[in-house]
């Protein structure tokens, strides 16, 4: 059977534009489908991640072995500027370093990644370059192999971002 064509209004745009993440021990349990919310201990533990434009991606190859069918997912962006908040930022989000995230898409769309038994790994390093024109920033990478693909999630994004980099409460109890 062939997949239907998109209509020509339909946007085919790539890139993520919005990213959330929750402690994977924050999460409860995932929707079975998108009518069902998404089951969390604390609500306000959650962290809003806002990136350069245009730097953000996600990736979700299919790989076979021995043990069957498996997913490599991988959200990566960077985080511009080197500075003391930021700083502080990738720092508590390495003190949690797992990770349930819900992204969105340029085309509107939003998937949930990682499951609280196969959670998103973070990874961050810091690239300053060696030109004047190279980008000076944090690259983050979340990335999990996971059982199954991302799943499609009504979350809505924050539409302005906040300009804070956690909620009140994100990762409450991690240290």
């Amino acid at each position: 059977m062939l997949l239907p064509l998109p209509a020509n209004e339909c946007l085919n745009l790539g890139g993520v534009r919005a990213l959330r993440v929750w402690p994977a021990r924050n999460v409860l349990a995932l929707p079975r489908d998108v009518t069902q919310p998404l089951r969390l201990r604390d609500p306000t533990d959650y962290c809003d991640i806002f990136f350069a434009p245009d730097s953000a991606g996600f990736e979700e190859p299919e790989a076979t072995d021995a043990q069957g069918e498996s997913y490599k997912a991988s959200l990566q962006l960077v985080i511009a500027h080197d500075a003391p908040d930021r700083q502080a930022a990738i720092a508590r989000l390495r003190a949690v370093r797992y990770f349930v995230a819900a992204y969105t898409d340029a085309n509107g769309l939003t998937k949930l990644v990682g499951t609280p038994d196969h959670p998103l790994r973070l990874t961050a390093g810091l690239e300053t370059g060696k030109r004047p024109g190279d980008r000076n920033g944090y690259p983050l990478s979340f990335t999990a192999l996971t059982p199954e693909p991302a799943l499609l999630y009504p979350y809505q994004a924050p539409a302005t971002p906040a300009g804070r980099a956690f909620s009140a409460g994100f990762g409450k109890g991690f240290k």
